[in-house]
């Protein structure tokens, strides 16, 4: 039997591939590397902060093409230094998964 302490309603799958992002509001973009991923929502490092409740569409291309790009519309739950000094992890809920 496994034993499973996840307290959220989806498992998260560890990742390690880049992530590019477009800020919907402000046309800021920029890139950083996907630490995990769910069902529901995505954690990521980046070099830039992006505030709490802002909409950004990201696209995550994984480095090996077993695995099918992914492109989302994300909106920022918590964006905090990392403690890397200049990088800042970021958590979203996913909005939609926009059809490649």
């Amino acid at each position: 039997m496994i034993n499973f302490d996840e307290k959220r309603d989806f498992i998260r799958m560890t990742a390690d591939h880049p992530l590019h992002f477009h800020v919907r509001e402000s046309g800021q973009t920029g890139h950083g590397t996907c630490i995990n991923l769910s069902a529901t929502g995505v954690l990521f490092h980046t070099d830039q902060p992006i505030p709490t409740g802002t909409q950004v569409s990201i696209n995550i291309t994984p480095e090996y093409s077993v695995v099918s790009p992914f492109d989302a519309d994300i909106e920022v739950l918590r964006s905090k230094p990392n403690g890397v000094e200049g990088e800042y992890e970021i958590a979203g809920k996913i909005l939609s998964i926009l059809k490649s």
